[in-house]
């Protein structure tokens, strides 16, 4: 069988037989210089990742425009996010109305949360570096919206909060309980943000707290800069923006990774900077003295998906990129006063990358599952201090020797679920941006001792996913056809989802007309118990993005070995996974239905299904450098600045000199008629009057003799019908315009240089009336 895309490009079918001998081998040599290419454009010596091609571009398209319905359309006047002017926001901003991301489900509902700013941030930033314009309008509307949960308030003239609250110090300095600067001012804040609003949503949650939403979360500050980054990047880096991203970043180190002061000393010396989930607890936050994390929430908590090292390489990079001598101020000194280096920021997200996939070894089971939560107890001897040796994966999924647990935002500890199911993609993302990074982790053993003999990366993770579909799933996705549907009545193509459940099926059922077996290696010392189930869209669509790793080594189960995959195989895997859903009907006639058992179209399903599939087509790439083509225009710019400067200062001189001639001519002519009693109306005054009134416009109608006026008068009018007529004309040209190109169009608010942006109906749709499509 060959599916449709194939027989287009004439992959595996009659079509490429048809074709001249000439035309096969130049389309073979064509492939083969294209892999070697990518080979080599990768600069790496890892394989480089592979891709699902149309079948997962089409999905993304999908499930990206399901997406952009959450926001494009929302109103923000009611949900408590505070706005800033203008005036307060670096010059991209300016006439950019603000976007915002309602939220859904859990401790999320009821408000707007950073975690899905910072999804939507990450997206659109991304898609606006590769050109998307409206990406770019509608990713500057939601950061203008996380700028405004920085600052907590309105009032750009107040210091920012940061996530912080009344009771916790200045969010600007390092020294004080939370521990870590978490906003700088500036141009627009930088910083994190509190997690939730309208700030009163929290009174009845579970921390027990009297004060409204404080604290970032980590997750949503980490996705949100990324895509700041992107912007940035989109607008091709201009200084006030930069300059407000750099300030972000630092402050995102500080308050949720530690920098400079929390970290712990391995026995090599390899200092180990853990990632909180926010800025007011978690990681290496102690439990008391004079940083203690908040009331009410575990201690040495950790949750590994929040963990995300490609965004940690990125941010690296740019501040190494992009760095200035004047952004040396933004960085905290430490504790005892040291100050710091843009070495020392760049370090720390190395040892990030470093502990995260150290603790993610020793929090996942064979299979790929993971623990929403695990433990990292690794106590100084006093609270008040925040470095010392230690190793936080010693007891890890447990919190210390004591053998204790924790959890948070209602999804449990020590099993596979809402919080975890991120993982799969964040690490799958790690391989597609940092193919030759990723495959270079060292593993230590629990003593804090490097041990070669671990081999473990974001490669080996996502392979353990790829061996579980392959060992346990009731069909095979590499081949085409494989998981094919075989009811009455079902689409060709369409991937039938029950074979595939069987890979991380959590419930025996041995009767009824589709009896389940519970998966192996689902559970082990790591993850001791059974998650949530793969039905769910935010469970099993992360899992589809290990197949962008190649499959290149042989794997060992009990009873089997699975050889190498070739890349054929795996990109086959993942046009499996984009025929899951059935997209024919996501049009207008068809009320945008999704259909298919795991393609719910509500908040948090769509979150990971637009992201996994933004991986699996390859849309999530490399931050861009900054265009020399652009460093050539800025040069020549201000070249033509500094010379229209000069031009107009000497205007403006001579301007001033011709006002003083004219002064003295008016005064030569007023004093030369009283002193020689000229006739009034002589011809010669008239024409030192008319001649005056041309170079003072501001007095034209004081000196304008009465029998002259008449000729002002029909030159006024005839320049009124001119501009009548001229702006007929572009109004006919644009009525025209829009007849031709038969795209709607989407206006932007006054004070945006691009007046018009075009939406194809491909992009976002109105609300449906289907809020969930299972």
């Amino acid at each position: 069988k060959v599916w449709p895309e194939h027989q287009e490009s004439g992959i595996g079918g009659a079509a490429a037989m048809q074709r001249p001998a000439a035309q096969r081998m130049i389309a073979l040599f064509v492939a083969a210089a294209a892999a070697a290419f990518a080979r080599a454009a990768s600069d790496s010596s890892a394989p480089p990742p592979i891709f699902g091609g149309e079948p997962a571009a089409k999905a993304f398209e999908v499930w990206l425009s399901n997406w952009r319905n959450f926001y494009a359309h929302a109103k923000v006047e009611d949900s408590g996010v505070p706005q800033l002017k203008d005036k307060d926001l670096p010059k991209a901003f300016h006439g950019v109305p603000p976007k915002i991301v309602p939220a859904a489900g859990g401790a999320a509902s009821g408000g707007v949360v950073s975690e899905g700013i910072g999804y939507a941030l990450m997206i659109e930033g991304m898609m606006a570096a590769q050109g998307d314009k409206w990406a770019l309008n509608l990713g500057l509307g939601l950061a203008r919206s996380w700028l405004g949960m920085v600052q907590g308030t309105s009032d750009a003239s107040e210091e920012p909060l940061g996530g912080a609250d009344d009771n916790d110090g200045s969010a600007s300095k390092v020294d004080v309980r939370p521990y870590g600067v978490s906003a700088i001012a500036g141009k627009g804040p930088g910083g994190v943000s509190t997690w939730k609003f309208p700030r009163k949503a929290c009174l009845a949650l579970s921390n027990h707290s009297p004060t409204p939403c404080h604290g970032s979360a980590t997750d949503g500050d980490e996705d949100a800069l990324l895509g700041m980054m992107y912007l940035a990047a989109a607008l091709d880096y201009p200084d006030d923006f930069v300059d407000l991203v750099a300030r972000s970043v630092v402050a995102f180190a500080s308050a949720d990774l530690g920098f400079p002061d929390m970290y712990r000393t391995l026995p090599d010396g390899q200092r180990i900077y853990v990632p909180k989930t926010g800025s007011q607890w978690g990681g290496l936050t102690p439990s008391g003295g004079k940083f203690k994390r908040e009331q009410g929430v575990p201690d040495w908590c950790y949750d590994p998906g929040y963990f995300s090292p490609a965004t940690y390489r990125t941010f690296r990079d740019f501040t190494q990129k992009h760095w200035r001598p004047e952004f040396d101020e933004y960085l905290p000194p430490t504790l005892d006063g040291k100050s710091t280096s843009v070495k020392d920021l760049a370090d720390t997200f190395d040892s990030a990358v470093l502990a995260g996939y150290n603790i993610l070894y020793y929090s996942s089971c064979k299979s790929g599952t993971v623990a929403n939560w695990v433990g990292v107890k690794a106590e100084c001897a006093h609270n008040d201090t925040l470095s010392c040796e230690g190793v936080p994966w010693a007891h890890t999924p447990y919190v210390g020797k004591e053998k204790g647990t924790c959890s948070a935002s209602g999804t449990h500890w020590g099993s596979f679920g809402a919080e975890a199911s991120r993982v799969p993609w964040r690490m799958a993302m790690d391989y597609s941006m940092y193919p030759d990074e990723s495959e270079k982790v060292k593993i230590y053993d629990r003593k804090g001792k490097a041990d070669p003999s671990i081999k473990f990366n974001a490669r080996y993770y996502l392979n353990r996913i790829a061996t579980q579909y392959k060992r346990v799933g009731k069909c095979d996705g590499g081949k085409v056809g494989g998981c094919d549907c075989d009811y009455g009545g079902c689409k060709e193509n369409f991937t039938q989802a029950f074979p595939l459940s069987a890979a991380f099926e959590t419930i025996d059922k041995p009767d009824g007309p589709a009896p389940t077996k519970k998966a192996p290696d689902l559970v082990c010392d790591n993850v001791p118990h059974y998650g949530q189930a793969w039905w769910a869209g935010f469970m099993s669509w992360p899992t589809f993005t290990a197949f962008v790793a190649p499959y290149v080594e042989s794997v060992e189960v009990p009873g089997k070995t699975f050889e190498p995959m070739s890349e054929e195989e795996s990109r086959t895997w993942l046009h499996t996974f984009s025929y899951i859903c059935d997209f024919d009907d996501f049009n207008a006639k068809g009320h945008y239905k999704i259909g298919g058992a795991v393609c719910q179209k509500t908040y948090f399903h769509a979150s990971q299904e637009v992201i996994s599939t933004m991986v699996m087509s390859g849309s999530m790439k490399r931050l861009p450098a900054k265009t020399e083509k652009n460093k050539e225009e800025k040069k020549q710019e201000k070249k033509e600045n500094n010379k229209e400067e000069k031009m107009k200062a000497k205007k403006e001189e001579k301007k001033e000199e011709k006002k003083e001639e004219n002064k003295e001519e008016k005064m030569k002519v007023v004093t030369d008629g009283k002193s020689e009693k000229q006739e009034k109306g002589s011809d010669q005054d008239k024409h030192m009057v008319m001649k005056a009134a041309q170079e003072d416009f501001s007095v034209q109608d004081r000196w304008v003799p009465k029998d002259c006026r008449a000729m002002v008068a029909i030159g006024g009018a005839m320049a009124f019908a001119g501009a009548l007529a001229a702006l007929a004309a572009v109004f006919v040209a644009k009525r025209r315009a829009a007849r031709r190109g038969g795209a709607a169009l989407l206006r932007v608010s006054p004070g945006m240089e691009t007046a018009s942006i075009a939406v194809t109906s491909k992009l976002v749709f109105p609300e449906d009336d289907d809020a969930d499509g299972s």
